[in-house]
C-alpha cells in the first residue's frame, strides 16, 4: 500500500511538471507572436509606410486624445513616430508637435506631414526653453479629453494602442492609466525584465492610495515615473501644469521633467490602473542612423550635465514644496542621497548658487530631520569655500 502511494505521487509530480511545461511553451510562443507583431511594426513605420488614406486625416474639432511630441533636433526620428499614431485603427485624435527651438530640418519635416495629416498641429519655440516648458505647451493647448506625450525618438508598439487605453479608461473611469514598455532594437528579441518599464499591473487604485503606487518600500520614488507611459485625463494634467505655475514651468528643464509631472499628477488624480501590456517602444536606433545622431543630440556634453544637475535641483525643491508633513521623507531622502552622498553633480560650479539656495530652503523647513540638516549644513559649507 505503501509502495502505491509513493508511486502515485510519483506520477502527479509528473503530471505537475508537464502541466507546468506546456503552461511554459504556451506563454513564450504566445509572448514570442507578440514580439513579431511589435518588430512588424516597428519596421512598418520606419518603412514610412501607411495604411490609412490622407482623406481619413480630418480635423476634428473636439478630439478624444491628443497626443504631445516634445521635440528638440527630431529631423531624423519625427516621421517613424508619427507614423506609428497615424497607423493607429483609432483616428478621433490630434498630433500637437512642439519644437523646442530646433536647429536642423524639424519643422519642414512637420510642414510636410501636416500636408497629409489635417490633424497635425505645430507649435514653436523661439528659442531652447527645455522639456518641462514644451510638454506643458502642447498640454494646455490640447483640446482632447485625454492626453499623452511620446517622444520624438520613441514609437507606439502596436496600431491597437489607442483603441485599448480609451477603452479601459472609460470602463473605469481612470484619471490616469499605466501602461507597459520596452526598450529594444528593431529585432525584438531576448527581452529581459530590466528591458521593460512600468512592468507592473493593478486593479482600480483610488485617492488617497494613488501616492503610495509611486514610493517603493524604502521609501524612495519608485521607478513608474516616465510620462509617456501613461494616459492621461487632459484636465487633470491641466490641472498640474498651473499648479506647478511659472516659477518652475518656466526654468529650463531638460531632465527629470517625467518624475515632476508625474509625482504632481498622482497627488491630483482620484483614480489609477496599471496595465502590464506593452504599448511603448524606447527604440535603439539602427547604426545606418549613426552618422547624423551626434548632431541630433543637440548640446554638448558639459552643458547636458550642467542642465541634469539644474533640473536634479528643481526636483528637489518641488518635492520639498509639494510633499506634507506624512511623506516629508521623499523629498529629504531624495536631496540628501542622490545630490549631497552620492555627489551627482560634484563639482558643477555654474549650478553653485542654485545648490545653495536649495540647501537653505532644506535647512529652513521644519520637517527635516536635524540629523539630516546637519549633513546638508557640512555640505554647504564645502561649496561656499570653493
Amino acid at each position: 500500500m505503501e509502495q502505491i502511494i509513493i508511486l502515485f505521487k510519483y506520477k502527479y509530480c509528473i503530471l505537475l511538471f508537464l502541466l507546468l511545461s506546456l503552461i511554459d511553451i504556451i506563454t513564450k510562443n504566445k509572448l514570442e507572436s507578440f514580439y513579431k507583431e511589435i518588430a512588424k511594426y516597428i519596421q512598418y513605420n520606419l518603412e514610412n509606410n501607411l495604411n490609412h488614406t490622407s482623406s481619413e486625416f480630418y480635423k476634428r474639432e473636439n478630439p478624444i486624445i491628443s497626443i504631445v511630441i516634445s521635440t528638440f533636433n527630431g529631423e531624423i526620428y519625427l516621421k517613424p513616430a508619427i507614423r506609428s499614431i497615424q497607423n493607429q485603427k483609432f483616428l478621433d485624435i490630434e498630433i500637437i508637435v512642439v519644437n523646442d527651438g530646433s536647429m536642423d530640418n524639424t519643422v519642414k519635416v512637420v510642414n510636410e506631414l501636416m500636408e497629409e495629416d489635417r490633424r497635425i498641429k505645430l507649435l514653436s519655440n523661439t528659442i531652447n526653453r527645455g522639456t518641462l516648458f514644451t510638454k506643458s505647451k502642447g498640454v494646455l493647448n490640447a483640446k482632447g479629453e485625454y492626453v499623452m506625450t511620446l517622444d520624438h525618438d520613441n514609437l507606439y508598439s502596436t496600431e491597437y494602442v489607442f483603441s485599448r487605453l480609451y477603452e479601459e479608461s472609460k470602463k473605469f473611469n481612470l484619471d490616469l492609466l499605466g501602461f507597459s514598455g520596452i526598450s529594444t532594437g528593431i529585432k525584438i528579441k531576448n527581452i529581459h525584465k530590466s528591458d521593460f518599464l512600468n512592468y507592473i499591473s493593478s486593479g482600480v487604485i483610488k485617492k488617497p492610495y494613488i501616492k503610495k503606487r509611486f514610493l517603493s518600500f524604502d521609501k524612495s520614488i519608485e521607478s513608474t515615473t516616465n510620462l509617456c507611459l501613461y494616459f492621461i485625463r487632459t484636465e487633470i494634467f491641466s490641472k498640474t501644469i498651473k499648479q506647478l505655475g511659472d516659477e518652475f514651468i518656466n526654468r529650463n528643464i531638460d531632465a527629470h521633467d517625467d518624475s515632476i509631472l508625474v509625482f504632481i499628477l498622482a497627488r491630483n488624480a482620484q483614480t489609477l490602473k496599471h496595465l502590464k501590456e506593452i504599448f511603448y517602444i524606447i527604440l535603439i536606433w539602427p547604426e545606418k542612423y549613426s552618422e547624423s545622431l551626434s548632431f541630433q543630440r543637440g548640446t554638448k556634453k558639459r552643458e547636458r550635465e550642467r542642465k541634469n544637475c539644474y533640473s536634479y535641483l528643481t526636483f528637489s525643491e518641488i518635492l520639498l514644496k509639494f510633499t506634507d508633513r506624512r511623506d516629508k521623507f521623499i523629498a529629504e531622502k531624495n536631496f540628501l542621497y542622490w545630490f549631497i552622498r552620492e555627489k551627482k553633480c560634484k563639482n558643477k560650479t555654474e549650478i553653485k548658487n542654485d545648490a545653495i539656495r536649495i540647501c537653505n530652503l532644506y535647512l529652513t523647513d521644519k520637517y527635516i530631520p536635524l540629523k539630516t540638516k546637519k549633513e546638508i549644513s557640512l555640505y554647504l559649507n564645502q561649496i561656499q569655500q570653493k
